[in-house]
């Protein structure tokens, strides 16, 4: 494939799993999309100080604050002394909250499989292929393109 082309593929890969993602992400009952969100990436990062939090979610420190603070309330985040910084802040997901976004977690996944049980057998194992890429694709390092 050349540059357009895997551009373009890149591009479907992103639109496809955005949707897809959206679709399950309405399902899931109790817990709301920003808080799905936030609990996923400290799962993804583990502790992380608000600034980096913010700048990942592509949104504002105090947007992201007082988001964190509601999750804090809920007992599914906690702060401690960044031991790099005593100024600063480490926001970890707690017991509870790794506990509450399993189980969202489950919900979005059963939603999706109301619609995976419609399809053949062989689109379920192309499926399961496309994940294992997926997950390698994100455990890739960087590499900058050079002009062919």
């Amino acid at each position: 494939m050349i540059g357009t082309e895997l551009t373009q593929l890149g591009v479907d890969l992103v639109v496809a799993s955005a949707r897809v993602t959206r679709m399950a992400s309405r399902d899931v009952s109790a817990l709301p999309h920003a808080a799905m969100r936030l609990l996923g990436r400290l799962d993804e990062l583990g502790p992380t100080r608000i600034s980096e939090l913010a700048k990942a979610d592509r949104c504002s420190q105090p947007t992201m604050s007082n988001l964190v603070q509601r999750q804090e309330e809920q007992g599914w985040v906690r702060r401690e002394a960044d031991p790099a910084d005593s100024r600063a802040s480490l926001i970890s997901l707690t017991d509870a909250g790794y506990a509450e976004l399993q189980r969202a977690r489950q919900e979005a996944g059963a939603a999706i499989a109301t619609r995976l049980r419609q399809l053949p057998a062989t689109d379920l194992t192309t499926l399961e292929a496309a994940v294992a890429v997926m997950h390698k694709i994100l455990t890739l390092d960087v590499v900058e393109d050079t002009p062919r």
